[in-house]
């Protein structure tokens, strides 16, 4: 069985299609070299707006995407994703170079999987062979998405430097904004409740983990 994570961009039709483009595939591109030790099979862009791949296991998948979230926010003009990951067979040989040119019931599910959610809210979508941690995690899906979809454009700035300085004192300088009034945005931004999420989710899927 073969971890796949596969995901496609939402309202793309909706955006300027080169400059989409030009960040989708510079996401695709920096998200394979930051965790290429844990991808199988690397990030491909299969159809214009969707992209595949295949890595070692459920925890890999939850850290690459929560990655690519992250990477999101740093965009000037930030995009969402619809993501599904999926445990399934693949039964052709791993192509180690792309994520391409290769048969299975498990991409051919994920795909499935992928185009349903389509027609529903839902931006998250996790299918593994294990019952009780897809149970779990898909319920932890939907909080997730409440706290990320709850961000406006215009607070993207201030999450990303939370997400990498951690410390709000630190983003007071980055920012060079009152720190008392940032410390107030971290609670309304629910950093801490993502952050707890996230380290949740990590010990879902690897109980060994530790920060």
């Amino acid at each position: 069985m073969k971890v796949i994570l596969m995901a496609d961009i939402i309202g793309s039709s909706k955006r300027h299609g080169k400059a989409l483009m030009n960040d989708f595939i510079s996401m695709v591109a920096h998200i394979n070299q930051a965790n290429r030790k844990q991808i199988l099979s690397p990030f491909t862009i299969t159809l214009g707006d969707e992209f595949q791949g295949v890595v070692q296991s459920p925890f890999s998948a939850i850290q690459i995407l929560f990655g690519i979230e992250k990477y999101l926010l740093t965009l000037k003009k930030p995009f969402k994703l619809r993501f599904v990951i999926h445990e399934g067979e693949i039964q052709t040989k791993l192509n180690k170079q792309r994520a391409y040119e290769m048969l299975g019931p498990g991409l051919t599910e994920a795909r499935k999987l992928l185009s349903v959610m389509k027609t529903a809210r839902r931006r998250f979508k996790i299918s593994l062979k294990d019952n009780e941690a897809t149970e779990k995690l898909d319920l932890m899906f939907v909080i997730l998405q409440g706290i990320i979809d709850h961000w406006t454009p215009s607070q993207v700035r201030i999450v990303a430097a939370f997400l990498e300085l951690g410390d709000y004192r630190k983003v007071a300088v980055r920012l060079q904004k009152d720190s008392t009034a940032i410390w107030r945005r971290r609670g309304s931004l629910m950093i801490e409740e993502f952050n707890c999420l996230k380290k949740l989710m990590y010990k879902t899927t690897n109980p060994k983990w530790r920060e």
